[in-house]
């Protein structure tokens, strides 16, 4: 079908740019056109630095966008539970520490909060228009249920 790589060295730092467009095609909530992601996203959803940012800063407010969201830099690590929101080099950036914070910051509007109902899709043609309603820990798959999806 489609080709696209992202390991030329620093792949790992379209890892927030994918987790949106990814969430964003699951739920049916558009990213905001004006803001642009950088970071590596660990694999419990925490977001990790990422080299040259400011260079990276720059090279989004050169491409037009006037948002910028990144993992925190690593003056700024210490973790204070919300976005920290500054301006630098005349972009707006919002420095997260995990992919819920980023993606509330980046989608159109914040994801449904936990404890919505959750519906069974009668047909493949229903999509999910919320976390929850991905039944994400329902499904679980192992090297052995592969064969059933073969």
């Amino acid at each position: 079908v489609g080709n696209l790589r992202l390991d030329k060295g620093e792949g790992s730092t379209s890892d927030l740019a994918v987790s949106l467009a990814l969430v964003s095609s699951l739920l049916g909530i558009p990213v905001r056109s004006d803001t642009a992601f950088v970071g590596e996203v660990g694999l419990l959803g925490e977001l990790r630095t990422v080299p040259f940012i400011e260079k990276r800063i720059l090279e989004a407010r050169r491409m037009g966008f006037s948002r910028i969201v990144s993992s925190r830099d690593k003056k700024s690590r210490r973790t204070t539970g919300k976005p920290k929101f500054s301006k630098s080099q005349g972009i707006d950036w919002i420095q997260c520490d995990n992919l819920l914070d980023a993606l509330n910051e980046g989608l159109v509007r914040s994801l449904p909060k936990k404890g919505t109902p959750r519906r069974k899709f009668q047909d493949s043609t229903q999509s999910p228009r919320s976390v929850p309603e991905l039944m994400l820990d329902e499904v679980i798959l192992d090297d052995d249920d592969y064969e059933d999806f073969a």
